[in-house]
């Protein structure tokens, strides 16, 4: 984002904000694939007051790690599900390698069941507001039923689970 007017690089094919990959230091589109280099200067304004800066997965990935050093993290998210079977890889992973933290996108929730997670956060759930898609309000109202769904499914079966003892 140009801190000077405010410009944000967008796909050229889907007008929606690119995604900065800080690791590969590339600008991406989640939706065509479309990948672009850094801008250095805003083709808007002409001011070298570019700023970088991430609220997705790999950012989240970083703070915890910082706030939490001593958890095992591991992410799912578009760039880790990338080769056949990794979906599959990284769940099974979480589930047997004592992972403390599993941080990713709304593919995590869809039809996956984690017995032993007791806490779940939603980052920033207002922003999926804003893509630029008219279903955008109704997505994020079935992302957010879909946590909360799970977690209630999880507190019903512990307190079934405790009156059987």
């Amino acid at each position: 984002m140009c801190r000077n007017c405010g410009y944000t690089v967008q796909c050229k094919n889907c007008n929606i904000s690119l995604t900065y990959h800080s690791y590969e230091r590339k600008l991406k589109c989640h939706y065509c694939g479309y990948e672009e280099s850094l801008v250095r200067i805003c083709p808007e304004c002409g001011s070298d007051k570019i700023r970088y800066f991430g609220t997705g997965t790999q950012r989240l990935e970083q703070e915890i790690q910082k706030q939490f050093p001593e958890a095992k993290t591991i992410r799912m998210d578009v760039d880790t599900v990338t080769k056949k079977n990794s979906h599959e890889q990284i769940l099974n992973q979480f589930k047997n390698e004592n992972i403390d933290i599993l941080i990713g996108t709304q593919m995590v929730v869809k039809g996956h069941h984690f017995p032993n997670v007791t806490l779940v956060g939603v980052i920033a759930a207002d922003s999926s507001l804003n893509i630029d898609d008219y279903r955008a309000n109704e997505r994020t109202f079935q992302i957010l039923t879909q946590v909360a769904r799970t977690s209630r499914e999880r507190k019903v079966a512990r307190k079934s689970s405790d009156t059987k003892l």
